[in-house]
Order: C-alpha cells, then sequence, then structure tokens
C-alpha cells in the first residue's frame, strides 16, 4: 500500500438510495461501481484512472450493488436498492 490514488466520484446518492459499493473485476485490473446516471463507470487499477462508463437505455434505474459471473469472464449484474437487476 505505498503508492495511493484518488479518482474522484460523485457517491453523493442521498438518503433514498443505498450506497455505491465497488466490485473488483475477474483479474484484479478493474473495479465497477454504479453512478448516479443509471451507469456502470470501469476504473483501471493498472492505469488508476476511469476508463469509460457502461450504459443502456434499458436500465431504469441507479446501480449501487455489482456482481461479477466467476466462469463467464465480461458478464457483469448490476442490481438497484428496489429490487431491480
Amino acid at each position: 500500500m505505498e503508492d495511493a490514488t484518488v479518482i474522484n466520484h460523485k457517491n453523493q446518492t442521498g438518503r433514498w438510495l443505498s450506497t455505491f459499493r465497488a466490485k473488483w473485476g475477474w483479474d484484479d485490473s478493474y473495479l465497477f461501481v454504479g453512478n448516479l446516471k443509471r451507469g456502470a463507470d470501469v476504473v483501471s487499477t493498472v492505469q488508476r484512472m476511469m476508463l469509460m462508463t457502461l450504459e443502456s437505455q434499458h436500465m431504469s434505474a441507479i446501480p449501487c450493488r455489482f456482481h461479477t459471473h466467476s466462469y463467464e469472464v465480461r458478464m457483469l449484474v448490476g442490481a438497484t436498492s428496489g429490487g431491480q437487476i
């Protein structure tokens, strides 16, 4: 833990949402965390920067929890505080 990196992320969700929790990727080189624009931010732990935001027109709520599939690489599931998956 010699090197520390700070990446700004707007996570003031208010009282109606669960807090965002980041999820490690399959090989620990990525973090996935929800954002307030109904997307998933992809953060590179190697490059130490935010790479992209995964968005879909079908996502109707803000994802706050994620899970990665153990065997299917690139399979990511997001859940909302309202119980949508």
